[in-house]
This record gives C-alpha cells, structure tokens and sequence, in this order.
C-alpha cells in the first residue's frame, strides 16, 4: 500500500471535494491510502503525488476520475433505513397525493432519491408505494403508472448494479422485512431478483451533486436527501440544500437522514413533525 505525505493529502483533499464534494479531515489520509493504493499503482504510479499529476492532467469525462470518486465515496445502504421515512411516506404523504390525483388535480407522484448507491432506497420507496396502493384497494397498474421515480448517484458502476436488482445473502438481510422479500423478490441459486413491477418502477441516472442540477432533472413532489450532505462542507450543504429548495414542488417534501438538518443552511423550508421524525416542506 502506498504511504501518502501531508503535501499529496491536501492535493488529493481539496481535488476530491472538488469533484465530487465530498470532504476529508485531516484525520481522513488513511482513507485515501486504503481506497485509492491501488488505483494508484494500476495506474504506473508510485506515489500519491503521481495519482494527484495524473488525474488533475485528466479530462472529466476521463474513467481514471469516474474511478477514483468510485473509490472514495461511500455506498453504504439498506432496506428501509430507519424505516419512519417511509412510514411517512404510507401514511401522510401518499394519502395525501392519492386524493389529488382522484380529483384530477395531478397525474403523477414524482420522486427523487439521491445518492441512491446499490438501489436499496428507492426500491424500499416503490415498495412502499405498492402495498399503499394494492391496501387502499387501488390495482397495481395504478401504482406503476402514476409513481415517477428518479434514483441518482454519482457512481456508473454502483448504478449499473441498482438496476440490476440482484441482491446477494448480505445484502437481503439488511432491513428488509420477510414478507417483502417473499412477495417482491425470487431466488436464483445464490442471488434474490427484484421483480419488474417494482423494478420498472424506479429510473436510474448518473448524476454528480456537484454539478449543476436545476433544468436537468425535476421539479419533484417529494426529495430523499438521506445521509448525503453530512459528507459534504459547510458551504457546499448550503449551496446543495438552496438548489434541492429550487427542485421542489409547491408543497413538496425533504428527508433528510436523521442526523442532518436544514438549519443554518437553507430557510427555504418549514419543519414538520410525525410521530417522532422531522422532515421538511418547502415554504410556500
């Protein structure tokens, strides 16, 4: 494994929140010299300081970028994560759209998981949706037509893995309730398949937070910003929110993961309370 200096960690630092957004204390150099080493060394080079000259001498569009952020970002996800979201979702908001759409104020419900890593979110949302639709007696083509998923994240690899839906051993046991696993998934030897219904129930894009986002994707009724802006910097969070805020509907919805807030960031939103959980409503 390669050994990174103070001078090659603050290159590759300020080079990776720069790309992607995220950003590394000080305390973070042992995770560049375990994450990108061998990167580094497929590469031909023997020092970080080398990676560093290679990749900021690279395109954007180059694979040794798209890789590297790859590397350094962090896919953790699961079925259902902290479960009130959704429980939100079923009971508060889905009623809520339902009703507008039975009116014919609406045609649609449309979504936004960001940072959506191997899937495990914003097929937990198409799930959700499903057993609201099939209990309130709605028929599942309903379901399938009138919710509008978007799942991004910044990752190609980890998306084509999204999109897939095949889920090993590991990964089924982390959230998902077994009545959902005997009802949305099959088994094939040593893997579990989504089922197209809700499969084809979620869109799949590359997309960079960083980049620009207002006209490429949205507007959207309800935005899953989960246990993303704690990796990012204090001006980045605010930058990010105030274009999320830009994304929204009027009276659409924000979650965020259960450690991250708005507050001194955005007051582009009000602070809602169900059952415990905060979330937020664009102001309108």
């Amino acid at each position: 494994m390669l050994r990174i200096n103070e001078q090659e960690f603050k290159l590759l630092r300020d080079f990776i929140e720069n790309e992607c957004g995220v950003m590394l204390g000080k305390e973070k150099a042992y995770l560049i010299e375990n994450r990108l080493s061998k990167l580094a060394k497929d590469c031909g080079c023997n020092t970080f300081g080398e990676f560093y000259r290679k990749l900021s001498n690279s395109r954007r569009t180059d694979e040794l970028r798209s890789l590297t952020v790859d590397a350094i970002t962090t896919h953790e996800t699961l079925w259902f994560r902290d479960q009130q979201p959704f429980k939100i979702l079923e009971e508060r908001l889905l009623p809520e759209y339902q009703k507008a759409i039975q009116q014919g104020k609406r045609a649609d419900i449309k979504i936004w998981s960001a940072a959506c890593a191997t899937g495990q979110e914003p097929y937990s949302i198409a799930m959700t949706a499903m057993e609201f639709y099939l209990r309130t007696g709605c028929e599942e083509e309903s379901c399938c037509r009138q919710m509008n998923i978007l799942a991004t994240d910044v990752s190609s690899a980890i998306l084509a893995a999204a999109e897939a839906g095949r889920y090993d051993a590991n990964a089924m046991t982390r959230g998902l309730p077994s009545e959902s696993l005997n009802r949305y998934f099959k088994k094939e030897k040593n893997e579990w398949i989504l089922n197209p219904e809700i499969r084809n129930m979620v869109t799949f894009r590359q997309l960079n937070l960083k980049d620009p986002i207002a006209g490429i994707i949205g507007p959207f009724d309800i935005i899953f910003l989960r246990n993303v802006i704690i990796y990012f910097s204090e001006t980045f969070k605010k930058l990010l929110l105030n274009r999320v805020a830009g994304l929204l509907n009027p009276g659409g919805y924000l979650f965020l993961g259960a450690g991250e807030t708005v507050g001194g960031y955005s007051e582009a939103f009000e602070i809602l309370e169900y059952d415990g959980t905060i979330f937020y409503q664009i102001k309108t």
